[in-house]
């Protein structure tokens, strides 16, 4: 019993704060009329005038003027003094009758002249008739009823945002500002600027003006989404994402929600969790364009073995339809990359120029572009072609360049040497010289882009190693202990010797030991074979080596040569 009780309370109280925040009128206001819908038909009984009124005016909006003029009729059997609702008859009127609609707006307007939500109520009556000098002759009287009314700057800006003006961002959101400086916590003035701000480079005003807008008002669930929007201009996705979530958990969201919760998703390199909520808005609406590139796009980065299932059906769906609902070179770059991914190379290869011929139409990110192409070729093992695809991509970024494209394009030119490291002929010998400068090159960068890091030290190490392959000259060394002490000043500053790190020391110190060994070099050797059999105990170059020195201990041995 307790328990019902309580419940009833907590109805009752969850009821009382909605209704102070004006939940249903507001919605109506800020155009959700799905919501604002929603709302008045569970209201109607407890307020029957007020919600008549409004699903009567959302019902004219949906073109049913005889349902319109029925919910107006029961809002004055509820209450025959409702000047609202006298309006909203009015309005059916107008064109059938335009003096009887004269009355009944004489008759609201005798209950309250200055009430601005009735002038313009009967300011929308003559202009959702089309019957606009009517309308702006009452917006005139309206304004003189009530200057400073914030309702009034609310509908101008409204207006303003309804036509085709240059200005039109700007001076709609003087109006919504000057509405909120007559009123600071009207909501509606609140969430209307920041809308039009959402339209803008300005991030900061919609995230504040809608945590603002939240805070005093946490069931408003338009607020919520569009603090998200703000959050995914300003490239905050996990906040987008944790305010999506509370507004998509109050349940009243559009297929158009579902693309915006998916593309901050999808920004936030979150792409599992981005190609679920694509598939669930794919369900309600299979051809929805958006959403089928998103699901691409997703598989794309994925390497889902669906992806060429996803690319079939969005690339069936018509161009054309609007903004949104035409073909960009990311699709084409999506669509590339899920072709490597299932080896069908060529086709990708094509793909990948008819994405840079994109670049006369939009700007094309040719940096994607050159990577993707990069690791098209590495896929098919042609590492020379990488390479100086990770060149172009350097020649056209210069000093913006990141490390790690220095680092890729050293290991595609070391792994074209690799290959061809065997190749005694002349021709063979030049290449080898030639990708081995290139990849030490690239690999010299990464160590200047990154001096604290053992990764470019390393591979300078190994690729040195390919001119030097008896460790004769020690070509390599000096690498190899820069290295060594890259890595070994990372674990003295606290960081765990992990198995990454002790491969990498390994086999540094294995090439230090076999140099120092041909060095004549005891000490060292030594000294290098006992860290390898630190790490591996078993290593057998180095057990050699030992067992080599061993043997020149005993006068009449042979001395053994160690294993390469």
């Amino acid at each position: 019993m307790k328990r019902n009780t309580l419940t009833v309370l907590l109805c009752l109280f969850v009821t009382a704060f909605m209704t102070a925040s004006n939940y249903g009128v507001d919605n109506f206001a800020m155009g959700e009329y799905a919501l604002a819908k929603k709302w008045f038909e569970q209201q109607v009984s407890q307020n029957p005038a007020e919600s008549n009124y409004y699903l009567g005016e959302i019902a004219f909006k949906e073109g049913n003027v005889d349902a319109a003029r029925t919910f107006f009729d029961k809002g004055l059997a509820a209450d025959p003094t409702s000047a609202l609702n006298m309006v909203g008859k009015g309005k059916t009127l107008l064109k059938s009758s335009e003096k009887d609609a004269d009355l009944l707006f004489k008759a609201a307007l005798k209950t309250d002249k200055k009430n601005m939500t009735v002038n313009l109520a009967i300011v929308s009556a003559y202009k959702d008739n089309g019957m606009a000098e009517q309308a702006a002759a009452k917006l005139n009287a309206a304004k003189k009823a009530g200057k400073n009314d914030p309702l009034v700057y609310i509908y101008e800006g409204d207006e303003i945002m309804a036509g085709k003006s240059e200005t039109r961002v700007q001076d709609a959101a003087g109006k919504f500002s000057q509405a909120m400086y007559f009123d600071p916590s009207n909501a509606v003035a609140q969430m209307k600027y920041a809308q039009v701000y959402l339209l803008t480079d300005s991030y900061d005003i919609p995230v504040e003006t809608e945590k603002k807008v939240v805070e005093a008002h946490p069931d408003y669930s338009i607020a919520i989404r569009d603090l998200a929007a703000g959050y995914t201009n300003k490239g905050m996705y996990n906040a987008a994402i944790e305010n999506y979530k509370k507004y998509f958990e109050l349940g009243s969201y559009t297929i158009n929600d579902i693309r915006r919760f998916a593309q901050s998703y999808f920004f936030n390199d979150q792409f599992q969790e981005g190609l679920k909520l694509t598939q669930e808005g794919l369900k309600l609406e299979p051809d929805h364009f958006v959403l089928n590139r998103l699901r691409m796009y997703c598989a794309s980065e994925l390497k889902d073995s669906l992806g060429m299932e996803y690319a079939a059906k969005f690339f069936s769906l018509r161009s054309g339809q609007g903004e949104d609902a035409k073909f960009i070179y990311k699709d084409y770059l999506a669509y590339a990359k899920i072709l490597a991914d299932a080896g069908r190379f060529e086709e990708a290869l094509a793909q990948f120029d008819k994405v840079l011929s994109f670049s006369a139409e939009e700007k094309v990110d040719k940096g994607d572009v050159y990577v993707a192409q990069a690791e098209c070729y590495t896929k098919m093992k042609q590492y020379a072609k990488a390479g100086d695809m990770y060149e172009k991509y350097i020649v056209t970024f210069g000093e913006l360049t990141k490390v790690n494209i220095f680092l890729e394009q050293g290991k595609s030119y070391y792994n074209a040497a690799f290959e061809i490291k065997n190749d005694s002929t002349e021709a063979g010998k030049a290449l080898l010289i030639d990708y081995v400068t290139k990849a030490d090159s690239a690999f010299a960068k990464t160590s200047r882009m990154a001096p604290d890091s053992y990764v470019g030290y390393m591979w300078r190490g190994n690729t040195n190693v390919m001119l030097d392959p008896e460790s004769t000259i020690g070509l390599a060394k000096p690498y190899y202990e820069a290295a060594v002490a890259a890595i070994m000043k990372k674990v003295d500053a606290g960081d765990e010797l992990t198995a990454a790190y002790k491969n990498q020391l390994k086999r540094a110190y294995l090439y230090l030991a076999v140099y120092y060994y041909k060095a004549n070099d005891k000490t060292n050797a030594v000294l290098y074979c006992t860290k390898v059999q630190e790490i591996t105990p078993a290593e057998k170059v180095s057990k050699a080596i030992m067992d080599a020195y061993k043997a020149m201990e005993t006068p009449a041995a042979k001395t053994p040569t160690p294993a390469k």
